[in-house]
């Protein structure tokens, strides 16, 4: 065994371990979109389905778990999606820290935006099936 201490990276071996840290952020946020969006989407799917099926006679209005489950999906996306989010900042924030550059990406910017919509299509659609005749 050698009694040396490790060497110390470079400025640019840093730099190069920052942008690959920081693009790994990215591939995690935007893999918390995608499985976000895919539980938003069914979840919608499922209760405008299930809604429809109940409106126009083909099953019995006692029949209301799929939509439960539907709405439920779609929170579970949303709550996702914002975790996601709110580590993503978080990490960034910390991997940034000091050097003053923006941790207001792209893929950060897309995630807010879909929770904002994706929360309006939830609480539009929950509206719609138990506060309407």
């Amino acid at each position: 065994m050698s009694d040396q201490a490790p060497a110390k990276p470079t400025p640019d071996q840093a730099e190069m371990a920052r942008l690959r840290t920081s693009l790994a952020l990215d591939r995690t946020l935007l893999a918390w979109v995608r499985t976000g969006l895919t539980l938003i989407g069914f979840g919608f799917t499922l209760s405008k389905f299930m809604h429809e099926l109940i409106q126009g006679g083909h099953i019995s209005n006692t029949i209301s778990n799929p939509r439960e489950i539907g709405i439920a999906m779609m929170t579970l996306g949303i709550a996702g999606l914002s975790g996601g989010a709110i580590d993503y900042r978080r990490r960034m924030k910390s991997l940034h820290e000091g050097d003053g550059s923006q941790v207001w990406t792209s893929a950060f910017i897309v995630s807010i935006v879909l929770v904002a919509l994706s929360a309006y299509v939830m609480v539009s659609l929950i509206i719609g099936l138990y506060f309407q005749k």
